[in-house]
């Protein structure tokens, strides 16, 4: 009777371990800011300013994304993407073109992360599905095979 092993997906093990090394810079910076300067600054945004509580509501929508995503990709990512993109469209509705390259700076990494937790989950899921395509024909030919 013979097994077959589950191979290592190179790529899927890669994608999701780059993911993960840029969200823990994010959110590390993140944190460091919270601590840093959250207490002075934190207090003084307002609800009525773009560029106040909901761009921070909107960074931390994305952070929460990266750190979802550890436990499930598809959720994580799609959060951190829909996090990212808030913060752009946040700094341009707010401060217009002048203000974009900079929030493209902290919002980059973020959907760097997000495309990569994706497209993880996505590798893993085209894996899975070539795995369940071959498992008949294993079948058929009499050798046992485990995924």
């Amino acid at each position: 009777m013979e097994t077959l092993q589950k191979p290592d997906n190179i790529v899927t093990d890669g994608l999701r371990w780059t993911a993960r090394a840029n969200s823990l810079l994010v959110t590390g910076l993140f944190l460091l800011y919270l601590v840093q300067s959250g207490a002075l600054v934190i207090p003084a945004l307002s609800w009525s300013s773009l560029r106040g509580m909901p761009m921070l509501s909107a960074l931390a929508l994305a952070v929460a994304g990266t750190i979802i995503a550890w436990k499930c990709e598809m959720i994580g990512g799609c959060l951190t993407l829909v996090g990212a993109v808030a913060v752009l469209a946040l700094a341009y509705l707010a401060s217009g073109p002048g203000l974009l390259l900079t929030a493209s700076f902290l919002s980059l990494p973020l959907v760097v992360s997000g495309i990569l937790y994706l497209a993880c989950c996505s590798s893993l899921h085209i894996c899975q599905t070539m795995r369940n395509q071959e498992a008949p024909a294993d079948r058929s030919s009499g050798t046992l095979a485990t995924v």
